[in-house]
């Protein structure tokens, strides 16, 4: 990026998961950073530090949809793509169509199911779920969500 920068006008770093290191250089040359539901799979640790290295005027959310699904401790919490494959036996869609589409368990799934661990690996993800991207990038920044959001 070096060789070709600086950008004026700006360049995305499209869901972003670099090292703290790398980003004043970034900076720089004039990028953005992008985060999405990947960074929710970063140990917590290693994303805190990064993040709070990114100045926060160049700070970008994004869904990444239907990649980047958000790790979430309440599975039938996401908004999930109806007609999904990959959902688990007993996944139902919730809703007349997938912009406000939720998933539940049918009633004789145990509870167990319901936790990340029974997230498959390649559930599609919903547009909606960005909300998560954000509350966890916040919370990561100690920062409200409203503050992030301007």
């Amino acid at each position: 990026m070096k060789s070709v920068g600086p950008f004026p006008d700006g360049v995305i770093l499209h869901s972003f998961l670099g090292s703290a290191e790398m980003v004043p250089e970034f900076s720089k040359l004039g990028a953005y950073f992008s985060f999405s539901g990947f960074l929710m799979s970063m140990k917590e640790s290693k994303a805190k530090k990064m993040l709070k290295s990114v100045p926060v005027e160049r700070i970008l959310l994004e869904t990444d949809a239907p990649d980047a699904l958000p790790k979430s401790n309440n599975f039938d919490s996401l908004f999930l793509i109806e007609g999904d494959d990959s959902l688990p036996a007993g996944f139902q869609i919730r809703g007349e169509n997938s912009t406000s589409n939720c998933c539940s368990l049918s009633e004789n799934q145990s509870q167990d199911a319901r936790d990340a661990s029974a997230q498959p690996k390649e559930t599609l993800n919903h547009p909606a779920n960005i909300h998560y991207v954000l509350r966890y990038v916040s919370s990561l920044l100690e920062m409200s969500e409203e503050e992030l959001q301007t």
